[in-house]
């Protein structure tokens, strides 16, 4: 039976490739931690990093969206070190040179140049 539970390590993998671990397969883990203890997910166990995921994931798409909504121009660096804090949470590493944060990073320095250029 604890077959049908993903090993915690595949939910990780999952999370670094940049697969959003879905509220709905958050939710089954937990009902079939549940079936098989009969007393509930376990603590630590998949569930538990399943639902961890999905938050820090969630937190994530919501810090982006609202960046994503300011206009370009308006982007600051701040904005870009708050991306980059939960896109690492949400992946569970340092994004690299082609992430969104490195992206929203471009866009905060080209904006901070523009505003005090270099004399």
């Amino acid at each position: 039976m604890e077959s049908e539970l993903p090993p915690k390590e595949q939910l990780a993998a999952q999370a670094t490739e940049g697969r959003p671990v879905t509220q709905s397969e958050a939710s089954a883990i937990a009902h079939a931690e549940s079936d098989m203890t009969r007393r509930g997910p376990i603590k630590g166990g998949p569930a538990a990093t399943a639902q961890s995921l999905h938050d820090r994931q969630q937190n994530f798409f919501e810090v982006a969206g609202d960046v994503a909504r300011k206009p370009s121009g308006e982007v600051t660096r701040e904005d870009a070190k708050k991306v980059q804090h939960f896109e690492s949470r949400a992946i569970g590493h340092a994004p690299g040179k082609d992430s969104l944060s490195a992206e929203v990073q471009s866009i905060a320095d080209h904006n901070a140049q523009t505003r005090h250029p270099k004399k």
